[in-house]
């Protein structure tokens, strides 16, 4: 679970960027919808960082000011919160196919709550590029293919 924080920032982030972008559909927008709504509710301190992050989903400052904020307020051991946490980011990975999504993938730091699996993607661009990679599972690629 102490890994949870960060990767429940980066899924929010790219939630917000997603839904900001109308990409993946009523599906990451419900999730994320859910995922915020219960942190702005249980974490009545951390809703205005999540409204900040929100605003601006890419900026490092807003993320780190979440994650200190909801570190201050326990909830690494919330399992609510990591059920909702995983629901967004299965929702972002099922976007993995959608073109207009590929930003989603490039990170310069990634922290993933779970373990991460790209399975079955053909592409002519990048699928993950990371400066930085820290994951509480394992980390899975099959199935990559290059376009011509």
């Amino acid at each position: 679970m102490e890994t949870l924080i960060p990767g429940l920032v980066a899924a929010l982030s790219a939630g917000a960027i997603a839904a900001g972008k109308d990409l993946g559909g009523t599906v990451v927008k419900d999730a994320y919808t859910a995922l915020k709504t219960f942190i702005s509710d249980r974490y009545k301190k951390a809703g205005a960082a999540v409204e900040a992050l929100e605003e601006d989903p890419e900026s490092d400052l807003e993320q780190q000011v979440l994650e200190k904020r909801l570190i201050k307020d326990n909830a690494a051991q919330d399992t609510d919160l990591a059920d909702l946490t995983k629901t967004l980011l299965a929702a972002l990975t099922d976007m993995k196919d959608d073109p207009q999504a590929q930003a989603l993938f490039d990170f310069g730091k990634l922290e993933a709550a779970g373990s991460l699996e790209l399975d079955n993607i053909e592409t002519r661009g990048t699928v993950l590029k990371a400066e930085s990679v820290t994951l509480a599972g394992d980390f899975k690629a099959t199935n990559i293919r290059q376009k011509n």
